[in-house]
């Protein structure tokens, strides 16, 4: 909605709640009150309460703002209340006013959601019993020609307000854990190794007397310490992180607060360090100390072989490594190929120097259609004559963005209501984004309120609805108007909102209308919930272009500003937002835990390439070439890696169910992803293997069999 402070418009965000909505929420305003029952009654005086920001950008702190007047909707307001900086709750709202509930009001009286709070020692299903004998004969009276009968319900406000990214989000925790127990696996593999090369050091204090206890204990604060290390150095990732993700998690999940490294995180992090090096350290310390004194000391004090023995644990852990990173592989290359999928979907229009503007009229002075037509045609008019201008015109929606949802029907055939997307557009719109018309006529500026009511429906309307009959020249209705269909324009991509089958953004089955034959009731209506936007294409790149268009609409109403400006790029990336985080975030924990992978596998084969040095000098002292002791020392890394793919992909296939909702354009046991997956894995770890396999060449068998 448009704000008016003296001469200055601001762009706002809205919320209407009921009185004692703020109480509820246990929360009161830090200057001035919340609403009262007379103000949330229809008719009665017009109040608004800001948000912290709203009133400092607009009153610079200023306690006299209370009793203020403001304009909103091009009606007065009185500034009531002003709420404490750190509320928040769903959207970001900018100023709430009274709702004033009524049945007839837009959305039938239906768009409302009921917030409350428990009585103490109320539990909630005696709650929902409680609701549900109010609710429900309201419930069938308003859905009594639904094919399924409704019920109101109540969930925890956290997940009434989280539900919409909640699976997303608990996704890419489980890759956060997944990551670090790669992590912590590798450590503990890596601790597991250095127990076996002191092994000779602590079977001598055992010998001298020490107990087993005092070296358990020493290993676990060795492991404590380095965890501390590693979470300092985290903590300092992570807060570099959490600067270049910001953008990206808010444009995917709405996360507008400033993203800070407070006192909850720090001590998440330190508790998950502390924790983490105790249960994987422990392991270590306990088989280190449980060393043989007399098989150690023997074997310490000879020339024997060192052999393999009791390498299963770090062999084990080198298998659950590599295959939670396939998992991760497989679920990152899912997501990647959706976003893939999505950005390659065809436009259906040129967006090649195209600026787009959207402002809010919601407003009293434009609640009927010839007022907001008439603003229309001198804008656009002002537009047009800007330098480098080739055209302009305006729609109620967006490209990429969700249309409004109307039910139509084919007049003389059987009357079943289905849904559609629909749009006004002003004459040039085809014209200024190039959709193609496949057939029949654009809109032209004869298409006014008293000729007689046509529409223009797009190829997927045609393809899904009209297969069989020409649509040219059928008449459709739209509520109470009838329209005859003039033409059929080339699809374009939106946002879901028609229900299943569709993914993120769509070609789906749409309408358009003329802007001047959209009724006085349409225009209240849907400007209630939509903000039309203006376009402009011009001949080049033209960076004034947007204050031109500002100034365009400012001097024809100087109380409309434009919320914000963007190009249909600009768009198209706001469309699938949450698509490329979720793809970036997963893609980067995958390749996180592969490069892990591969560090536990170089470990793991460097170890043993040392532990097995006199046996391979031996080997190639009686003939064996450095090929075969190269292979010989790297065949049990790639065994174990192999061993890893192969439980990887079984989990993988099993894990992928989780995306289900996420994936689109691809299925989600698309084999060429698994096998992506499976081959980067499988060369990351034949990486990491061939490495340290690779010292046998530096080999000197006369030396080595020469050292103890």
């Amino acid at each position: 909605m448009n704000l008016v402070v003296g001469d200055h418009p601001e762009y706002v965000r809205q919320q209407r709640v009921s009185a004692g909505y703020f109480h509820v929420l246990g929360v009161a305003p830090a200057l001035g009150r919340e609403f009262t029952a007379d103000e949330d009654r229809p008719g009665g005086p017009a109040a608004a309460v800001l948000s912290h920001g709203l009133w400092l950008r607009l009153f610079n702190r200023d306690p006299s703002a209370i009793g203020r007047s403001i304009t909103l909707r091009g009606e007065p307001h009185t500034i009531v209340g002003v709420m404490p900086e750190r509320f928040t709750i769903g959207s970001p709202v900018d100023v709430w006013t009274p709702v004033r509930p009524c049945r007839t009001c837009e959305g039938g009286g239906q768009n409302y959601e009921i917030i409350g709070r428990l009585e103490p020692g109320v539990t909630w299903a005696q709650a929902e019993s409680e609701i549900a004998a109010v609710a429900q004969p309201v419930m069938d009276d308003l859905y009594r020609t639904a094919r399924h009968p409704a019920r109101e319900h109540i969930i925890p406000l956290q997940r009434g307000e989280t539900e919409r990214v909640r699976q997303p989000i608990l996704i890419l925790w489980g890759a956060v854990a997944a990551v670090l127990l790669i992590g912590c696996v590798n450590v503990a593999g890596l601790l597991i190794a250095r127990g076996a090369e002191r092994a000779p050091e602590f079977a001598m204090r055992l010998a001298l007397g020490g107990g087993r206890a005092a070296i358990v204990r020493q290993l676990l604060i060795e492991s404590v310490v380095l965890a501390l290390c590693g979470g300092a150095l985290g903590i300092g990732i992570g807060y570099v992180g959490s600067r270049a993700f910001g953008s990206l998690l808010g444009d995917a999940f709405g996360v507008t607060a400033q993203l800070t490294l407070d006192g909850r995180i720090l001590a998440i992090t330190a508790a998950t360090a502390l924790a983490t090096s105790v249960a994987f350290g422990l392991l270590p310390a306990v088989q280190s100390a449980r060393v043989n004194l007399r098989e150690t000391l023997v074997a310490s004090g000879s020339g024997s072989i060192a052999g393999a023995a009791r390498t299963w644990p770090r062999r084990a852990m080198v298998v659950v490594e590599v295959a939670m990173g396939v998992v991760l592989l497989v679920g990152a290359g899912l997501l990647i190929r959706t976003l893939d999928h999505l950005l390659r979907l065809q436009a259906g229009f040129d967006g090649t120097h195209v600026m787009t503007a959207t402002l809010s009229l919601d407003d009293a002075r434009y609640r009927t259609a010839a007022r907001v037509n008439q603003l229309f045609e001198r804008t656009l008019d002002r537009m047009r004559a800007l330098p480098g201008v080739e055209s302009a015109a305006v729609a109620l929606t967006l490209p990429y963005e969700r249309a409004l949802n109307v039910g139509w029907a084919f007049v003389g055939a059987e009357r079943q209501q289905r849904a559609i997307n629909m749009t006004y557009v002003t004459p040039h719109y085809f014209e200024t984004l190039r959709i193609p018309l496949l057939r029949g006529r654009a809109f032209a500026p004869t298409d006014a309120a008293p000729a007689p009511a046509v529409i223009i429906v797009n190829h997927a309307f045609v393809r899904q609805y009209s297969t069989d009959v020409n649509p040219l020249g059928r008449q459709i209705a739209t509520g109470d108007v009838v329209r005859t269909v003039v033409g059929i324009a080339g699809d374009i991509q939106q946002k879901g909102g028609l229900g299943g089958g569709y993914g993120p953004v769509d070609a789906m089955p749409a309408a358009y209308i003329p802007a001047s034959q959209a009724g006085d009731g349409l225009v209240a209506i849907v400007h209630t919930w939509f903000s039309p936007s203006w376009f402009v294409r011009t001949s080049g790149a033209r960076d004034t272009v947007a204050p031109d268009m500002q100034r365009a609409v400012q001097s024809i109403d100087p109380m409309l500003p434009f919320a914000k400006f963007r190009t249909l790029d600009d768009v198209r990336g706001e469309a699938v937002a949450a698509e490329r985080a979720q793809a970036v975030l997963l893609g980067a924990f995958a390749a996180l835990a592969l490069l892990l992978a591969a560090v536990g596998l170089y470990g793991l084969v460097a170890s043993s390439v040392a532990e097995r040095r006199r046996e391979l000098a031996i080997r190639m002292a009686l003939g064996a070439t450095e090929r075969q002791a190269v292979i010989a020392a790297a065949a049990p890394g790639l065994v174990l890696a192999v061993i890893g793919v192969s439980i990887g992909l079984v989990g993988a296939r099993a894990a992928a169910a989780v995306l289900q909702h996420l994936v689109w354009g691809v299925s989600v046991r698309d084999p060429l992803t698994f096998a992506a997956a499976a081959s980067a894995a499988l060369l990351v770890a034949t990486i990491g293997t061939l490495i340290p396999a690779l010292r046998i060449v530096r080999l000197n068998p006369v030396r080595a069999l020469k050292q103890p």
